[in-house]
């Protein structure tokens, strides 16, 4: 294959991936699950989607608490921040009250972390080169990483990487001497995983899978790998639905029983995967598509069944429009609620919706035509009400009530200047939001551009009063920095550290300021962006009462001159009784939690 044709193949495979061209939507879907018999016949079948994904592409320019601690009884400590109770996320970091474990400079640190007087290193664990960490899981006296990684292999004479994924699972009984007791290696690049109780489940994604090689078929032949072993994924364990997608991907579902060390997969060819969201119950897995027949897009979802490290495909369905995250799904009472906008926010044609399906995945209920002209920033689902910001110019807040999931109903709206990313629980009358403060450009700067709109300005945490589903209200309301200002937060739920009891919040800011001087001289109107001042987290105690309440920041860089020194930017907090941890990759820092004194601090090597 000559450098074009290998281009013109990766594009087609990418493209597939994420855009799946599909028919129009039917009422109710009767696609029968099977299993192929053969490689021979899985090659058929892909085959017959790549000249239909060819065909297509050649139209345009193809081209183109806690675990379990060996020195007792743990103090109390913060967790990781979650969608659903229950339903374990990774990160890059986690703690059990004593130890922590990080993952950083493509390492992970074991450090004995409380007291804090004494906190140090115990161990170091080195990953080999062909396997980049990603996020780790901690279980009792299991340490689970996940690696992004590749294998090679022959084809025509010719070497030829295949991305796949790796579970590196610890026996950290001996927090000084962490021995790896499995290594597992599974095709297609990592995606995402959970753990609910001794259960992880990893999702990968395999592009690959066919494809033509100096005018060669070639089909992969799934392969796993635990410790020394390889073993080729019998074509009995692919499964596909029948039916007219255009699909060259398979999605990888793994289920490790820790406790056993069984290893459960199954292969589905479903396409790639955009969002995951995981109840106790379920896994649902979801791409966009576009429908050429309507012109339009829209979302498929599938639902894959977990429990106890059993997989099971039960169900596929479809929504119009596309979705912004894992928010944008809850499952609740056997309905799967979505979130999805439609449209284009730039021509006006926008508008939002929120669909409930029932268990196979059909549409029950629905609202559509929200926000007509705004697309959606956050969402949040909590038991049978929804709450949903979209935005254009101002942030309209709405409070939607799902207690019907035949008859869903908008019931109220706050419209406010800026927007938020996020929405977290405050308690059920409460809600957070963390976004972006907002000023509406001046109508010369809206008609040199043609548009209608405002300019995002310094990061904006608000708390909502929604005791009064009807008439939402914004109680208190906090505003740091100028435009350029950001956070972590927005983009990952994960960076956030909230406690109501200790009424603690904290969060990582990348700060930037323009003087008042500098304003009152230039007329500032809200284009211009400010000059990077700080970075680290800001804390505040933050009740009902007196709302966000500032008590102080903490930062690991020397001097401003260290902008550019990614390492000693702050992406997580954690707290271990009434010591703030927070970590970068340079160093972990420890202060009092109420009155931020530094008691310690640990540099981390590269």
């Amino acid at each position: 294959m000559n450098k074009k044709q290998g281009m013109i193949v990766a594009g087609i495979l990418v493209c597939a991936t994420f855009i799946a061209f599909i028919n129009p939507p039917a009422d109710s879907y009767t696609y029968e699950l099977k299993a192929f018999s053969s490689y021979e016949e899985l090659a058929s079948f892909l085959k017959n989607n790549y000249k239909h994904i060819n065909n297509v592409y050649m139209l345009e320019d193809a081209s183109q608490k806690s675990a379990g601690i060996a020195e007792g009884a743990s103090p109390d400590f913060s967790k990781t921040n979650i969608q659903v109770e229950g339903v374990d996320e990774p990160d890059i970091i986690k703690t059990d009250g004593l130890y922590i474990y990080l993952l950083a400079n493509g390492k992970i640190f074991i450090i004995k972390a409380y007291p804090p007087e004494n906190a140090s290193i115990s161990s170091e664990i080195s990953i080999e080169e062909s396997c980049y960490p990603v996020n780790i899981f901690i279980n009792e006296n299991f340490l689970i990483v996940f690696c992004s990684s590749f294998r090679y292999s022959m084809e025509k004479s010719s070497y030829w990487s295949t991305s796949t994924t790796t579970i590196k699972i610890y026996n950290i009984t001996n927090k000084t001497n962490p021995k790896i007791i499995r290594n597992i290696e599974v095709d297609g690049n990592y995606f995402d995983s959970r753990m609910l109780g001794r259960y992880i489940y990893v999702i990968t994604n395999k592009y690959d899978l066919y494809y033509i090689l100096e005018n060669n078929e070639t089909i992969d032949v799934l392969e796993i790998r635990i410790n020394n072993e390889t073993k080729k994924v019998p074509a009995s364990s692919i499964y596909y639905v029948d039916m007219p997608d255009a699909i060259n991907t398979i999605t990888n579902v793994v289920a490790i029983d820790l406790k056993s060390g069984e290893v459960n997969q199954k292969s589905f060819l479903i396409g790639g995967t955009q969002s995951i969201y995981v109840s106790k119950n379920n896994i649902f897995l979801t791409s966009p598509y576009f429908s050429i027949e309507r012109y339009t897009i829209g979302t498929v979802i599938h639902r894959i069944s977990i429990s106890e490290g059993n997989i099971s495909y039960e169900a596929k369905g479809e929504v119009p429009g596309y979705i912004l995250n894992q928010f944008s799904m809850d499952e609740f009472n056997d309905f799967l609620r979505i979130a999805t906008t439609t449209g284009n926010i730039w021509d006006g044609t926008s508008s939002n919706n929120i669909y409930i399906l029932d268990g196979n995945l059909t549409i029950v209920g629905k609202i559509e035509n929200i926000a007509v002209g705004e697309k959606i920033y956050s969402a949040r689902f909590i038991g049978d009400k929804a709450y949903l910001v979209t935005f254009k110019k101002v942030d309209p807040f709405f409070t939607i009530d799902l207690s019907d999931p035949y008859n869903p109903k908008v019931l109220g709206k706050l419209k406010i200047p800026g927007y938020s990313d996020y929405l977290h629980p405050y308690d059920e009358n409460h809600i957070i939001g963390i976004g972006k403060e907002t000023i509406e450009a001046l109508e010369i700067e809206k008609d040199e551009r043609d548009l209608d709109f405002a300019w995002h300005q310094g990061l904006k945490i608000a708390l909502f009063d929604v005791s009064d589903f009807e008439n939402p209200k914004e109680v208190a309301k906090v505003v740091i920095g100028d435009r350029g200002t950001d956070s972590p937060v927005l983009y990952d739920h994960k960076a956030l550290l909230f406690d109501k009891e200790k009424e603690l919040f904290v969060i990582p800011v990348s700060l930037y300021e323009i003087s008042d001087e500098i304003k009152e001289k230039y007329n500032y109107t809200g284009s211009v962006y400010g000059e990077f001042t700080f970075q680290g987290v800001y804390v505040y105690n933050l009740d009902l009462e007196k709302g966000f309440v500032f008590v102080g920041r903490i930062t690991h860089m020397v001097n401003v001159s260290e902008r550019w020194q990614y390492d000693a930017f702050i992406t997580r907090a954690l707290y271990i009784d009434d010591v703030l941890y927070t970590i970068s990759d340079k160093m972990i820092k420890m202060n009092d939690l109420k009155t931020l004194e530094e008691i310690n601090s640990i540099e981390l090597k590269m």
